[in-house]
């Protein structure tokens, strides 16, 4: 195991008016050894008509070690019974001027027992126009202490049309004493290894996931998921649940200041349908008190 990125947050300002947080990114060879640092500047600021804009620039170094612009996003939230997203992302041609590459919507609606998302992806054709590429509906409904999500996602299908290529329900439910247990159905056109489910031509259910979040000592909270799928010789059935990853989340105050920590290990299919683990992650974050 090698890191193959790392990132690192350094919050620059934050007051009543927004934020301003810069993030060092850096990826490795194979070996291990860090390459050239991406820069990335993230502005949040608060608009007098109550909206929200945040704009995330992102400067890669070259050879030499001098920063480049490449990419640049700007998303602007509106509350007004709705919550109305809507973000663009430019990346820089070869001459250096950004071009807009992509143009997201998303709006969220309360309903009388949670709210419905809608976000759609928009990119250009090869007609230079911008069409819908992918889009999300998701439903979400709250009933005590039980939560449920029924996401379906629509990808572009090969008659240009936006067709269902997956779906996932998820029921969450939250325990008194802090603990949570999650479960999830996945339906999609792709089994183990993404490869095309020949058995169906509609979304069909693929895995379903198992999670556990339970306090520990000290403040600990261990997030436990487990998955099975489909098995890769027999499509009509399912293998039993395989633990995919732990993830470990303390906080510890210091003098003056307070830690977060959280590690992750994961495992994920290969194109036979073994779990290997090939993934881990830590994140660690300081925040000063005032």
């Amino acid at each position: 195991m090698v890191p193959i990125q790392s990132a690192e947050d350094r919050v620059l300002r934050e007051d009543s008016q927004g934020k301003v947080v810069e993030r060092t990114i850096r990826k490795y060879d194979p070996s291990g050894t860090p390459g050239l640092p991406i820069k990335v500047r993230i502005e949040e600021k608060k608009n007098p008509d109550g909206s929200t804009t945040v704009q995330s620039t992102a400067y890669e170094a070259d050879i030499n070690g001098n920063l480049q612009l490449f990419e640049r996003s700007t998303s602007q939230t509106r509350k007004n019974g709705a919550t109305e997203t809507s973000t663009t992302v430019e990346r820089a041609t070869l001459n250096g001027a950004l071009q807009t590459v992509e143009r997201d919507t998303k709006v969220e609606r309360p309903t009388g027992s949670g709210s419905q998302v809608e976000s759609v992806v928009y990119r250009k054709d090869v007609s230079g126009n911008f069409t819908p590429f992918a889009q999300e509906v998701k439903q979400i409904m709250k009933n005590g202490a039980q939560e449920t999500t029924d996401a379906a996602r629509y990808e572009l299908g090969p008659d240009g049309k936006l067709t269902l290529a997956s779906r996932a329900i998820d029921h969450v439910k939250t325990n008194p004493d802090g603990s949570q247990v999650a479960d999830t159905d996945v339906y999609s056109l792709f089994s183990a290894g993404r490869t095309v489910d020949l058995g169906s031509n509609q979304p069909r259910l693929q895995e379903q996931i198992h999670k556990e979040r339970t306090p520990g000592p000290g403040g600990k909270m261990i997030e436990t998921t487990s998955v099975r799928a489909r098995l890769p010789n027999d499509q009509s059935s399912f293998g039993a649940y395989e633990k995919v990853s732990q993830t470990t989340y303390t906080s510890t105050d210091a003098a003056g200041r307070e830690v977060k920590s959280t590690s992750t290990a994961v495992a994920r299919r290969n194109p036979n349908g073994d779990l290997v683990v090939d993934q881990g992650q830590v994140e660690q974050t300081v925040t000063t008190k005032k």
